[in-house]
């Protein structure tokens, strides 16, 4: 018998759960850097990326409520593409979060060794270690912690918005601000592909609607809320952003919005609140791919003892996660990957996935609006997948080895079984 995960979440804790899982990162760099390279458009292109990412959080909620599976988006692609779209899709997901989530745990880092100096690989370590607690909690503890961390994190980034929305009268940027510079529609959609990485992490959440008490009910209502909260924050402080005199500091704007009030006390909080946001991203981020992990191993794509659940949670599949991710963060640590790069890799495989996701709506469809949501949102991802180049290597190679992994497997079995294999 297959294990069960345990059904601990209603639309209060699932909707604190996507927020652990989206809100990072992209929360605390983004706003900044989109100002540096859209400048008074950049506003504009927070809201381009909003609009873009609508339709594609619509077909998960679609798929999530009809077929809600640990598997996630590779549950949908097996339903409908067979064997080979669950392996394409299970590489294009392990494959951007196997670098995507070690940069999220160095973003932290680097708040951290900025103020109170040391190693920020060392401490992105600390950070991802310490996301592993609320996964060890017994019974329904470990959704309890997550809301609780959820509403915490709020609480401080609203503190922080209030506090420079405060500064303002006050601190007059030296320089015209942004907000001043004429609209560039040019300008507008060229951190697109940057800025959607904050509008990813649904997908990743896709895999946690086997564990909602009501799925059909629950799990398209904390979508939605969730999904407005981190829109709401991002465009609040994208405009704070654009009205301060960022002073050169594009990678950390928190610290000049907040100075006027917090003076020289500023950084030291901001790093503090930076580490708190990471540490719940990365729980919530381990909770999610986890389970997809665990999906996988059930599904006989990963070893079996992945699928192991012990009351209800993965415990192996938390485990091999982060230990996984522990692998890259020591290997950036000796390479130097470059976190810009490690960004846009995942960033664009996460764009791949919404693709993949939206066409196995269409052939999934049961309705004329299913399958035209799936076609636009299928469109969409392959007119700004045109635009990536020679970045597009990464995923194909990993596409490559799905249809490879299929071939040895066919081969393999050929001898011993007359079964069709997928």
């Amino acid at each position: 018998m297959s294990a069960q995960l345990q059904k601990s979440l209603g639309v209060y804790r699932g909707t604190a759960l996507l927020m652990n899982i989206v809100i990072g990162a992209g929360l605390l760099t983004l706003p900044g850097l989109a100002v540096k390279v859209a400048g008074g458009s950049a506003l504009a292109a927070w809201l381009i990326c909003a609009a873009a990412a609508s339709p594609l959080l619509a077909v998960f909620i679609i798929l999530g409520r009809r077929y809600p599976d640990a598997g996630g988006i590779t549950s949908y692609a097996a339903r409908a593409f067979g064997g080979f779209g669950q392996r394409a899709s299970s590489l294009l997901f392990l494959g951007a979060v196997v670098f995507g989530l070690p940069s999220i745990a160095l973003t932290g880092g680097h708040y951290l060794a900025t103020v109170f100096g040391g190693s920020a690989h060392i401490y992105a370590v600390a950070l991802l270690l310490s996301a592993l607690l609320p996964h060890l909690m017994p019974g329904e503890g470990a959704a309890k912690a997550m809301a609780w961390i959820a509403s915490t994190v709020l609480a401080v980034i609203l503190v922080f918005i209030a506090a420079g929305f405060a500064g303002l009268p006050s601190a007059p940027p030296a320089t015209p601000a942004a907000a001043a510079l004429p609209f560039d529609p040019v300008l507008a959609i060229a951190p697109f592909m940057m800025l959607f990485f904050a509008f990813t992490g649904w997908e990743v959440g896709a895999g946690i609607a086997e564990e909602f008490k009501n799925p059909r009910r629950d799990y398209p209502l904390a979508m939605i809320l969730s999904f407005a909260a981190a829109t709401a924050l991002y465009l609040a402080i994208a405009w704070l952003a654009q009205s301060v005199d960022l002073a050169g500091n594009h990678e950390a704007p928190f610290v000049a919005i907040v100075k006027p009030v917090l003076s020289a006390w500023g950084a030291i909080a901001v790093a503090l609140m930076a580490a708190l946001i990471i540490f719940a991203n990365l729980a919530g981020a381990v909770w999610g791919v986890s389970r997809m992990v665990f999906g996988l191993a059930r599904d006989g794509l990963l070893p079996f003892p992945l699928a192991e659940a012990r009351n209800g949670r993965p415990i192996a599949a938390v485990a091999a996660t982060v230990g996984a991710l522990l692998v890259v963060l020591l290997a950036d640590a000796v390479f130097h990957f470059g976190m810009e790069r490690l960004l846009g890799l995942a960033g664009q495989n996460f764009l791949i996935l919404y693709g993949i996701a939206a066409a196995a709506l269409v052939v999934l469809a049961r309705s004329v609006f299913d399958r035209a949501l799936g076609f636009g949102v299928v469109a969409l991802a392959g007119l700004l997948l045109a635009l990536q180049g020679t970045m597009l290597i990464y995923p194909a190679l990993l596409v490559a080895m799905a249809a490879a992994i299929g071939l040895f497997r066919r081969r393999a079995r050929r001898p011993t079984s007359s079964g069709a294999v997928n």
